[in-house]
């Protein structure tokens, strides 16, 4: 599962940064050519948008996986490692419940949207139905981040991205 969980991060990451290439140069181009022309080019500003999305929600997963995320350790670097197990084990259980429950209300959503074929109408018509899909695949990808970490914490190991190198690191042996 860790393997799985890992090569789909890895995937939706390079999808992310890829996004993040697009964003720029979209942005770049539109900034150029209204200096120049004094108007912008129509639908760069909702592709910088939807690239926006995509690098938000792809890199969620790889984030998760690799620690990546804001973590203040004031309190839990004082605390045992028996402590610290526990608090994963809270942590990663409502991490995995919130995340169920975002992705059946953006899946959800997501459908309606795909079923009325909802559009921005800006300069340029542009669908958003399929960035509602883009949520829903993020969300989940995270979410089986945030499922693998659960099931490393039940069987005594750390949270993958906790600083640890080793996936054999457990909670009673840190390295």
């Amino acid at each position: 599962m860790e393997r799985l969980t890992f090569r789909l991060s890895l995937a939706l990451a390079i999808i992310s940064a890829m996004s993040i290439v697009t964003l720029m140069l979209a942005i770049t181009v539109d900034v150029i050519f209204r200096f120049v022309s004094r108007s912008s080019v129509p639908g760069l500003i909702e592709l910088a948008e939807s690239s926006l999305i995509v690098a938000v929600f792809f890199g969620l997963a790889w984030a998760g996986l690799k620690g990546e995320h804001v973590a203040v350790t004031l309190l839990s670097d004082r605390l045992g490692p028996s402590t610290n197990r526990v608090l994963d084990l809270v942590v990663w259980t409502l991490v995995s419940l919130f995340l169920t429950w975002m992705l059946y209300a953006t899946t959800i959503r997501a459908i309606s949207s795909t079923q009325a074929s909802e559009e921005r109408f800006g300069l340029v018509r542009w669908p958003l139905y399929p960035l509602r899909w883009v949520i829903v695949i993020g969300l989940a990808a995270f979410l089986v981040v945030a499922v693998t970490n659960l099931v490393r914490v039940l069987e005594g190991k750390r949270p993958l991205g906790s600083g640890n190198e080793s996936d054999s690191e457990t909670w009673s042996n840190p390295k």
